[in-house]
């Protein structure tokens, strides 16, 4: 009996519809989640199950650009609920985890119809141009409650250590390579329609949406009873 070539095993249907299959399981898992963190929000308000959030600090006015080409200042978030986060687009550390933490809330937040926004502010404005925000806005699905926002380098680190009272630092050259240009806080901040910061999260937490919709609840339902 002659020997052939081996003939290298074809590929394998079930194999491949096993895989699609659990990735599809895994894709409704995470929509699960995010749903169920929504629902928090509204079912904490029925059984009005609200916590005290203390003020923890007062953000004061800025003047940055959005990635739209906009200026922004804190008089545009008067009355709205708000969550912020420090990065930088080139980033080689936390950033891709923060970024994506944020956009889990953005997409969390749209029930709440403009009353909650996300808010993300570069730490390195020398590279992070509103056009370049706009692309990097793009890859996270950014929709019109996320707003990118880049100034001066002056004015970011000032509002991020006075406002914010986050750790903002440029790191050394030598560090640069692995580090990136600037160390920073992966800090989340909950900001109240009146600029006060009212809680701190940290924003690589898998856990971040479960912790933070309640406190949203609770701030929605304050800036109800405060019109």
């Amino acid at each position: 009996m002659t020997l052939g070539t081996p003939v290298s095993p074809g590929p394998r249907p079930a194999n491949r519809n096993l895989s699609a299959f659990i990735w599809a399981i895994l894709i409704l898992g995470l929509a699960g989640v995010i749903a169920a963190g929504v629902r928090e929000i509204w079912s904490s308000a029925v059984r009005q199950e609200y916590k005290e959030l203390p003020v923890l600090g007062q953000i004061t006015d800025f003047h940055l650009t959005e990635r739209s080409g906009q200026t922004k200042t804190l008089a545009d978030f008067k009355g709205e609920v708000w969550l912020a986060d420090f990065f930088f687009t080139s980033c080689p550390g936390p950033c891709p985890v923060l970024t994506s933490r944020m956009a889990d809330l953005a997409q969390a937040v749209q029930r709440t119809k403009g009353k909650v926004r996300i808010v993300s502010i570069t730490v390195d404005p020398a590279t992070d141009t509103p056009e370049r925000l706009q692309r990097y806005a793009n890859q996270y699905g950014a929709g019109s409650n996320w707003w990118f926002l880049t100034g001066s380098l002056k004015e970011t680190f000032r509002l991020a250590r006075e406002g914010f009272k986050v750790v903002v630092e440029e790191n050394p050259p030598e560090s640069v390579p692995q580090a990136g240009k600037v160390l920073h806080s992966t800090k989340v901040a909950l900001i109240d329609g009146r600029g006060q910061v009212r809680a701190y999260y940290n924003g690589t937490d898998a856990d971040l949406l479960p912790r933070v919709l309640p406190d949203v609840g609770t701030l929605l339902r304050e800036e109800q009873q405060n019109r």
